[in-house]
């Protein structure tokens, strides 16, 4: 899970990482947000955010939780865009590998 968050710690670097439920919506709504995480913790919202990328056919993941993100990249927000495809599918890839290596054991 460690390199999930460094990956996404790269990605707020690199400015393709946004947070807060406006600018997630924003990037969806212009095309840009490629992939979107919403925290376990999240409140109602989530509803909105889900039904957004339902509908413009964004991927997104339950992902985190307010106090990780807190501690893994120094915001507590509850959902996060992805603006850049290949680390998007980078951390698609690397979240489905880790799934499967927890399911083994």
């Amino acid at each position: 899970m460690t390199s999930l968050y460094s990956l996404l710690g790269f990605a707020k670097r690199a400015g393709k990482l946004l947070s807060g439920i406006t600018n997630c919506l924003l990037a969806l709504r212009k095309g840009k947000a490629h992939l979107v995480l919403i925290a376990v913790d999240a409140g109602v919202s989530k509803r909105k955010v889900i039904g957004a990328c339902s509908s413009l056919k964004v991927p997104w993941l339950e992902f985190g939780s307010k106090e990780t993100f807190w501690k893994h990249l120094g915001s507590p927000s509850c959902y996060w865009a992805i603006l850049s495809r290949e680390l998007a599918k980078s951390f698609l890839e690397k979240y489905q590998q880790s799934y499967k290596n927890n399911e083994r054991g």
